[in-house]
């Protein structure tokens, strides 16, 4: 018996084909999100190794489920994203945790499933500071501005990107 012809027997074996693997990815995606947003809700911070997780999860899942086209397009609007987010970072509108997530998160969602992307952050986000004003959801008063409080974005960065593999845009 050949190489390939073992491998094919053990995923055979497995049930681990292309459907199966997309759908371990997206299982291992959501958890990772829930991490993302939990801590960023705690601790206002979001950890670097996270974001590459999240990054080597979708190449895994780009490599299966996408065309190159696709994929190249992903990362375009990823990088246009960088871009806007570096210009609201240095006017301090977002923190740099969330310069690095959203982009990610951009190549998770692609072009087609952007709309409903933002449809989605936009409710979490409003949901956030509508708990925010009720003092149910922590603020953090912004360096040097006495009069202006932040909220992670991460949650609804995270909330938003979960729904929308929940509902089978991704």
């Amino acid at each position: 018996m050949d190489l390939t012809s073992l491998i094919q027997r053990i995923q055979f074996d497995l049930l681990l084909h292309g459907e199966q693997y997309k759908f371990y990815i997206k299982v291992a995606a959501v958890a990772v999100l829930f991490y993302v947003g939990f801590t960023d809700f705690r601790t206002a911070k979001i950890r670097n190794d996270v974001v590459l997780l999240l990054l080597v999860l979708y190449i895994l899942f780009a490599l299966i489920s996408r065309s190159w086209f696709e994929i190249l397009w992903n990362f375009v609007l990823a990088a246009v994203m960088f871009g806007v987010l570096l210009w609201f970072f240095a006017n301090r509108a977002v923190g740099g945790g969330d310069v690095k997530l959203i982009p990610v998160v951009c190549l998770w969602v692609g072009i087609r499933c952007a709309l409903l992307y933002s449809a989605f952050l936009l409710l979490f986000v409003g949901l956030h500071l509508v708990a925010a004003r009720m003092g149910w959801a922590q603020t953090k008063q912004m360096a040097g501005r006495s009069d202006r409080y932040a909220i992670p974005y991460a949650p609804s960065v995270a909330g938003a990107l979960i729904s929308i593999i929940m509902l089978g845009c991704v």
